[in-house]
């Protein structure tokens, strides 16, 4: 009798781990459809904002969503320790030059934190420094996180130039991981996104 009971535990145990292992598979197939990857990891809020200015700053809006994803998490009051603000966590400083480099007038700190105007400017900026740095996006995107000064300081004790290839040079760990975040993130919107961007 004991046996038999022992035989039914047994099964049952197994049934129960054959249905757990099935469900963990098929949890893991639909986590990787792109449906799921869009909603629950790449979602793209603030689309049009980002094609509209993107387009008009001719940044790959694909890079533009991936630095506000890394940024801020998309959103929009956030602030950094360092007091960067918005969704694409613009210093007031920044804020304030390039409010004057685009003829925008009466600006406030405070208004980083409205997400047009954070996204314009964060495109714009993203758009001046691939100027800047000849379309090494590397180093523009260090230069996002880091500063200007603090990559052409690297970039003249390092020996880089513009062809720099190699994130694991980079000497900031903030840096380096963000880097090569944001380029991984572009990627994965550019998968995921590319056909619909197509229809629109």
């Amino acid at each position: 009798m004991k046996k038999k009971q022992q035989k039914k535990q047994h099964s049952g145990c197994l049934t129960a781990i054959l249905v757990l292992v099935v469900l963990v598979f098929l949890g893991f197939q639909a986590w990787k459809t792109d449906f799921v990857q869009r909603k629950a990891v790449y979602n793209w809020p603030y689309s049009r904002e980002i094609h509209q200015y993107s387009a008009q700053y001719r940044v790959d809006p694909f890079l533009a969503v991936a630095v506000m994803k890394n940024e801020s998490g998309f959103k929009p009051d956030a602030e950094s320790k360092t007091g960067a603000l918005g969704l694409m966590q613009i210093m007031p400083e920044t804020g304030a030059w390039i409010a004057k480099c685009t003829d925008f007038p009466n600006f406030k700190a405070s208004m980083l934190t409205l997400p047009e105007l954070n996204i314009k400017f964060g495109c714009w900026y993203l758009s001046e420094l691939e100027n800047e740095f000849q379309s090494n996006e590397i180093l523009m995107l260090a230069a996002y996180n880091a500063g200007r000064g603090t990559v052409k300081q690297w970039m003249n004790e390092y020996g880089w130039g513009f062809g720099f290839d190699d994130i694991s040079q980079i000497p900031f760990d903030d840096t380096r991981n963000y880097v090569r975040k944001v380029l991984h993130d572009r990627e994965r919107y550019a998968v995921l996104y590319k056909n619909t961007m197509k229809s629109e």
